[in-house]
């Protein structure tokens, strides 16, 4: 069931962070003259880069840029939030910091493994965590195996699977390892975060395992019925040599005053 705070939180925090983006663009594209980009764009394996890996999401080049982000941020986040309402804290800024920081230790391997002249220097735009929040969602559904989970899964490979095609090589203004770094750290904290549970799955995990438990079979007898009644007939057998004593005992002694 779903709680008023957690609908809450579906519909304010998507919303909050994307107007914290719509916020900076134009501080920075109306009041700084892009002087934001430049100093907190990522660029990779760059000590002044460094500042990127929080900053990129926010920083965008256009308006163009920032709306094309805009509506799939916007509902993949709110996924996240409406579906993990415990974990979705963690895993975005885990998904946002690790895309980030992929992309600073990674991005110039793998631009030395393909030579292309449109490279861009700086990587800015919350596209990586687009990735990242969209294959978190595929492939956590296919390591928990819970059916909400899956059924998540589904619908994001179908509404966002042409995501695919931007992790290809060669596409002027596409950070394209950005979005392949923020896939691999998405898939990889839907691995991580696998055995975190949501109150749903615990409660379903629960109700499994009573129907797993095995009943007690009905005897018709009790189990130790039989045993009780060795042990009464040992009992039975100790009183009855007692009384047969007793009774012996009696018998001598009545002979013998007879005898006197």
């Amino acid at each position: 069931m779903i709680s008023k705070r957690n609908l809450r939180n579906v519909i304010k925090w998507p919303i909050v962070m994307l107007a914290l983006m719509w916020v900076v663009f134009i501080v920075d594209t109306y009041l700084t003259g892009g002087s934001l980009t430049n100093w907190y764009a990522l660029r990779p394996n760059e000590m002044v880069g460094l500042k990127g890996i929080l900053a990129m999401p926010l920083l965008h080049g256009s308006w163009g840029h920032l709306l094309s982000n805009s509506l799939p941020f916007l509902s993949l986040s709110g996924m996240l939030i409406f579906f993990y309402p415990r974990l979705w804290p963690r895993v975005l800024a885990t998904l946002w910091l690790g895309a980030g920081a992929l992309l600073w230790v990674l991005g110039k391997p793998l631009n030395a493994l393909i030579d292309l002249s449109v490279l861009p220097e700086a990587h800015i735009g919350a596209s990586g965590l687009v990735y990242a929040l969209a294959t978190f969602l595929a492939f956590s559904g296919i390591f928990r195996r819970d059916f909400r989970a899956i059924v998540v899964a589904l619908i994001v490979v179908f509404y966002y699977g042409g995501l695919a095609a931007g992790i290809l090589p060669g596409q002027e203004g596409i950070s394209w390892e950005g979005h392949l770094l923020g896939g691999v750290m998405g898939a990889f904290a839907g691995w991580l975060f696998k055995d975190q549970l949501e109150d749903h799955e615990i409660e379903t995990r629960r109700k499994n395992a009573e129907r797993r438990k095995p009943t007690e079979k009905e005897h018709f007898l009790e189990p130790d019925a039989f045993v009780k009644t060795k042990k009464q007939r040992e009992f039975e057998a100790k009183q009855q040599e007692q009384e047969a004593f007793w009774k012996r005992l009696e018998r001598l002694k009545e002979e013998d005053k007879l005898r006197r």
